[in-house]
């Protein structure tokens, strides 16, 4: 009889813990932090593995502008700490993919907290702004050293930063630009990070020079997106634009090139007709 009623109780606690966690799926970052100290219960339905493979801080329930540094200042940085520390705290070695809000105002703290908790990321997309230094780059790329895929923007693409990457992460197999990708950037991947597979450059000027720097260069990569680019450079004080035809014409790269096939896309030049 004892029996039965153990079995029961444990049945409809397990019912009762799906069921939390069906629902904290719907829940934005800030919620579910909120929600883990209603109860024992809810803190631990709330820890479940299947609502931290990705934290998306895009999603924190709050109205954020939508401009650089629009949460830079001490209460801002306070309140993104907490955010990261109540995060990592529920989630922590479960979060697998982590995507920063485009205009959060990033710190050396907080890149480092977070990094110190999720040592098995493998997917990470940065912010536009912040204040990094390459003490605060080095210290997490020591604890992401099972990173696959990083999203890199203006404010982290220094050479300083391929460096460190190529240090510490030998499993980086995917890179995405979105900001310009220059000469600079495209000696650094060659050099530090030589077996990237995927390059995405997406909606940004592009470097003539360096790109075919890449494609001639990197043995092992296999698929690159040029969609919405302009391929340019500076030769002798001009500015010249290219064509997707003029780069076939430098590389010998075999892999996949998608580019712009469409002549309503207004932005690029790298069209297929052209």
């Amino acid at each position: 009889m004892k029996n039965n009623k153990s079995n029961n109780s444990y049945s409809n606690d397990h019912l009762f813990y799906e069921i939390l966690v069906r629902i904290f799926t719907v829940l934005h970052v800030a919620d579910l932090a909120k929600a883990s100290m209603v109860c024992k219960a809810w803190n631990v339905a709330s820890r479940a593995p299947e609502l931290w493979k990705t934290l998306d801080l895009n999603e924190l329930g709050m109205d954020l502008p939508l401009r650089p540094y629009a949460w830079f200042g001490e209460h801002s940085s306070k309140k993104m700490t907490q955010i990261l520390k109540y995060a990592s705290s529920l989630g922590g070695e479960n979060i697998s993919c982590l995507i920063f809000n485009y205009y959060v105002y990033l710190t050396n703290a907080h890149l480092i907290s977070i990094a110190e908790r999720t040592p098995n990321l493998k997917m990470l997309v940065l912010p536009i702004t912040g204040n990094i230094s390459k003490f605060g780059v080095e210290t997490a790329m020591r604890s992401w050293r099972n990173i696959e895929s990083i999203t890199i923007t203006e404010m982290f693409k220094n050479v300083n930063f391929f460096e460190v990457v190529g240090k510490y992460c030998k499993n980086i197999v995917r890179l995405k630009f979105t900001c310009s990708f220059e000469k600079g950037q495209a000696e650094g991947i060659v050099k530090y990070i030589p077996n990237l597979r995927t390059l995405i450059i997406r909606n940004v000027m592009v470097s003539m020079t360096g790109l075919c720097h890449v494609l001639n260069s990197l043995e092992h990569l296999e698929v690159v997106n040029l969609c919405h680019c302009l391929l340019t450079d500076l030769l002798d004080g001009s500015f010249r634009i290219y064509y997707i035809r003029d780069l076939q014409k430098r590389v010998n790269f075999s892999g996949e090139l998608t580019v712009c096939n469409e002549s309503s896309c207004l932005p690029s030049t790298n069209r297929l007709e052209e």
